[in-house]
């Protein structure tokens, strides 16, 4: 007798393995218009969504807004600061890991 393994497909924006019920996702952003939602087809605020180009490479961030870079960085350990502007377009302008 031939077993059969039931295969469940989830799109979204993100990528990873393990089951829903015991994963949690934070800090987690994707380009707009490059997927229709970031779990199962829809985002989820505060954990996973989308974000412009703009926002990502933080043009005209309107004044007491925080940037892309501010948020890629909150919740990490006592202040760390991980990511960085792109100041020198080496990531055509969207933020990048800094060196240690």
């Amino acid at each position: 007798m031939q077993q059969t393994k039931a295969i469940i497909l989830i799109y979204g924006g993100i990528v990873g393995t393990g089951s829903l019920e015991n994963t949690t996702v934070t800090n987690c952003y994707y380009l707009e218009g490059t997927c229709t939602g970031a779990v199962n087809l829809k985002d989820i605020n505060e954990t996973a969504e989308s974000r412009t180009e703009a926002q990502m490479k933080d043009i005209d961030v309107p004044e007491g807004t925080a940037s892309f870079v501010d948020e890629l960085n909150s919740g990490n350990e006592e202040g760390e600061q991980v990511w960085a502007k792109d100041e020198d377009n080496s990531n055509n302008g969207y933020p990048i890991l800094k060196e240690n």
